[in-house]
């Protein structure tokens, strides 16, 4: 019987363009742009500084595009870069794993098409097929926490997101650099081996947050791309990593496995099709009682000023102690912060990196409404059971209790914006486009430095006629806006 690596690796080696359906070409694209524009929004961020500020140090051949600035740097490098910054709002995009791994997909797959000289149909390609890998293995693994009877009661010991992104840029890197069954086998085995280690549950115990999270996303993207040339050169690695008693489940502590999640509907059933978009810059758990408070606030044309407090109704995930403070001391921190989101959505802050800059983290205003809210449990949630399919959970409900002018207005939402299962709350194009457009630096209606708007509109465009042109299209696109964005903040 052929192995499981062996099976994955000849998916990942021989699927073409011809193979995607359009659905799936088209979420590829709509992942591209989105990710684009979530590195576009950190560049000026503290930990974008240091991405950018370290690539420079290193140096290197000029193989690839480095997001927000003119220069170019080897595809290692650029590759670590950006999917670092795509990953530092917390505004990409979330598998129902509790996973984001399009930033080391389509960064790992972006770097190594620029070096290659790939077409753009071949990116799209890598994409698919990357996203795939990534989110079978977090399916396989199962959930990072512990349940009993239906109920979360903690975290597991090991385990956690960081390898399904190092995966997701294995996936997209074998792709892209042309390898063959056998080589894709070995890159498996060389990337699989050198993942990160699982430091979830030091993360869902920390208030104070460090700039990478869980993971850096970019050494995670950085694993494919070194793993698929290493391969192709001849470099070899464990050709069983998926396989057999110490099966990479078990080497990366999930307590248990899902075969059947691993490989159903391989090749047909595109997994990239979940992946869930997000409308703010933060925890994808946030985003149900954000939904809830939202359209609360629209309904009833609610102010900041109207409302004397709000009780947050999280799902199980989100009751630590990082979602619960109030006064959150950094950005990485806030980004976990029911309280600071909710303050940055009452008072109308564009959502981006606006978010997190001090002017919005020190305004006594946002400081005041964060001490009015507090979070408990969300009781339809409490079934962690009810929710989960394949090791994936397609909604965990989240509400809010607003009291204002001597009312209480509640709502609970079962799906968050964004979410691709429900048609109220799939994410358009055009809501993907304007995201893009306040990531590069225009309002939310899109207007700002005319040649600024035009720089972020022919990006939109390269990414839109991808599959009809160059990689080479998009790369100058992107130094173009770079370049707008650096004179548009002068």
């Amino acid at each position: 019987m052929t192995s499981l690596t062996q099976r994955l690796a000849d998916f990942v080696s021989r699927t073409r363009f011809e193979d995607l359906p359009p659905s799936v070409v088209r979420e590829c694209k709509r992942l591209l742009l989105d990710t684009i524009g979530c590195a576009f929004g950190a560049v000026r961020t503290e930990s974008g500084r240091i991405a950018l500020d370290y690539v420079d140090m290193l140096g290197g051949k000029p193989d690839a595009t480095v997001i927000g600035t003119t220069r170019r740097s080897s595809a290692t490098a650029a590759a670590y870069a950006n999917a670092r910054l795509a990953n530092v709002l917390d505004a990409d995009d979330t598998f129902p794993t509790s996973t984001h791994f399009g930033n080391a997909t389509v960064f790992s797959a972006l770097a190594l098409a620029e070096l290659h000289g790939r077409s753009g149909r071949d990116l799209i390609t890598a994409i698919a097929v990357g996203f795939d890998l990534g989110a079978r293995i977090g399916s396989w693994m199962g959930a990072p926490m512990q349940i009993e009877n239906g109920k979360v009661i903690g975290w597991n010991e090991l385990g956690g997101p960081a390898a399904t992104i190092t995966w997701a840029a294995i996936g997209a890197s074998a792709s892209i650099a042309g390898l063959d069954a056998k080589q894709a086998n070995h890159a498996f085995g060389i990337g699989g081996s050198n993942s990160p280690q699982p430091t979830l549950r030091k993360w869902a115990e920390s208030v104070e947050q460090p700039m990478y999270k869980y993971a850096d996303a970019g050494w995670c993207a950085e694993i494919g791309v070194s793993a698929a040339p290493l391969a192709r050169l001849g470099s070899t690695g464990f050709k069983d990593i998926l396989d057999g008693e110490n099966a990479f489940w078990k080497l990366y502590g999930s307590p248990s496995h899902d075969d059947e999640a691993l490989m159903a509907g391989l090749g047909s059933d595109w997994q990239i099709l979940n992946t869930t978009y997000k409308p703010w810059p933060c925890c994808r758990w946030i985003h149900h009682p954000l939904t809830a408070f939202t359209t609360l606030c629209a309904q009833h044309a609610l102010r900041p000023e109207d409302i004397e407090r709000v009780i947050v109704r999280a799902n199980p995930f989100a009751l630590t102690p990082i979602f619960r403070e109030q006064q959150p001391r950094d950005p990485l921190s806030a980004e976990f912060s029911h309280a600071h989101a909710l303050a940055a959505a009452a008072h109308d802050v564009p959502a981006g990196p606006l978010w997190y800059a001090p002017k919005t983290m020190n305004d006594p205003r946002i400081a005041a409404f964060r001490e009015r809210v507090t979070v408990i449990a969300e009781p339809s949630s409490s079934n962690i059971a009810e929710w989960m399919t394949g090791g994936q959970w397609r909604g965990v409900p989240g509400g809010v209790d607003i009291h204002a002018r001597g009312q209480v207005f509640s709502a609970t939402a079962d799906h968050a914006i964004g979410d691709p299962w429900t048609a109220a709350t799939l994410y358009t194009d055009e809501q993907i486009e304007r995201k893009f457009k306040v990531m590069a630096g225009l309002d939310a209606r899109g207007e700002g430095s005319p040649a600024l708007a035009d720089a972020a509109q022919a990006v939109i465009d390269a990414v839109t006629t991808l599959d009809a042109g160059p990689v080479g299209r998009i790369s100058g696109s992107l130094s173009v806006l770079a370049r707008s964005m650096d004179e548009a903040a002068r």
